[in-house]
């Protein structure tokens, strides 16, 4: 699977094709649309090949090809077996080799998303994942995931509302796996994996846990972002002020164009999770800003003079949050697509809050043995 490569990829991808015509298939996807629809494209070619089972692992190998063997032998043992998960569990005997930050930055996104799932599962992001071609896993890539970095949550989350089934998935502790050359993720990454996995909740299970409703709406996010904005603005005056003599004046702005910088990366990865271009979101967001100061300004004008300053000043901050948040939302970080995903249908919903895990009847199509593993 070739996602929009501009160097010599696609070039070695047509020379490996060419050598192994009947195990290799090329699919070039143009432009580059991130890992989530390159999967997802991959996977709806390897799906309709006619193979009893197809998944996918990532193209550095990380793990090793020799487990789709075992991968294959779940499914076969496992008749009631949908999707096997690789899972890296470093226990004795086995050679998992993974820096110790991303180990522990996993666990805690793994509770994270048992929580939003409501099923224990123990690693969600390792790229290794087979299959079996079935009506209801083919269903699973049939539309766009919402989700950029964690679609692989989405994915459970799309087969748990289809089935209703958490037996139906299976984790398979990895014989070897080893991290491969430096990591691309970046700690605004994280940041954002934890917003994707807000809409999550929110596309696929909202009303089934009242907690996870409130901690994952979009407006309390956003007051939490501009809160935490406010935060950096104070410690920086204070810092400037008392440890740089510079003028409350002076430092007072640097600390709003820091708090402003926080507010807009945090809203834009985490708030909104926006997949559009700076180059469109940060003027947009400049020109909010500017209105919410407007607005403030003329409020104040407006009541101050009729009621306490300080109710006076209450009122402005909560009309201009609220025209902020509608402004942000549907203006500035808009994408052209809600972020959260399709809402599921509330008998969907109701049956896995429930725990009415009923089999859904498998019905298989024509197939050949085979499996496609997509890289």
């Amino acid at each position: 699977m070739n996602d929009g490569s501009a160097d010599g990829t696609l070039q070695l991808l047509h020379q490996i094709e060419a050598e192994f015509p009947a195990r290799v298939h090329v699919v070039d996807q143009q432009p580059n649309q991130g890992k989530a629809e390159a999967v997802r494209a991959g996977m709806l070619q390897a799906l309709g090949s006619g193979v009893e089972y197809a998944g996918y692992f990532d193209a550095d190998l990380a793990t090793p090809l020799e487990a789709i063997s075992e991968f294959v032998d779940v499914l076969e043992h496992n008749p009631d077996v949908d999707m096997v998960l690789g899972a890296r569990v470093a226990l004795l005997g086995r050679r998992i080799e993974r820096k110790p930050h991303r180990h522990y930055l996993g666990r805690v996104f793994a509770t994270a998303a048992s929580m939003v799932l409501a099923v224990p599962v123990y690693d969600t992001q390792c790229g290794a994942k087979l299959l079996r071609v079935t009506p209801d896993c083919s269903a699973l890539f049939a539309t766009p995931f919402g989700s950029r970095w964690i679609f692989d949550v989405e994915l459970i989350a799309r087969y748990l509302i289809a089935t209703g089934n958490p037996d139906g998935i299976y984790e398979h502790p990895l014989r070897q796996w080893k991290d491969v050359g430096e990591s691309h993720v970046r700690p605004r990454d994280f940041v954002r994996a934890i917003g994707e996995l807000a809409n999550i909740h929110r596309s696929y299970f909202a009303g089934s846990n009242l907690v996870l409703d409130v901690w994952t709406a979009p407006m309390l996010r956003y007051i939490s972002v501009g809160g935490l904005g406010t935060i950096f603005h104070y410690l920086l005056l204070a810092a400037l002020v008392e440890l740089a003599a510079v003028r409350p004046p002076a430092a007072s702005v640097a600390g709003a164009i820091l708090g402003a910088t926080v507010n807009y990366a945090l809203n834009y990865h985490f708030t909104f999770t926006s997949v559009r271009s700076h180059r469109h979101t940060a003027p947009r967001f400049i020109i909010v800003a500017l209105l919410a100061a407007i607005l403030q300004g003329a409020g104040m004008w407006v009541l101050a003079p009729r009621i306490h300053y300080l109710v006076a000043q209450a009122i402005c901050t909560l009309v201009v949050l609220a025209i902020g948040f509608v402004l942000n939302r549907w203006w500035t970080f808009r994408s052209g697509r809600n972020p959260e995903g399709p809402r599921q249908s509330r008998d969907a919903l109701d049956r896995v809050r429930r725990g009415r895990f009923a089999r859904t009847n498998r019905r298989k199509g024509d197939t050949v043995p085979g499996v496609a593993a997509q890289l």
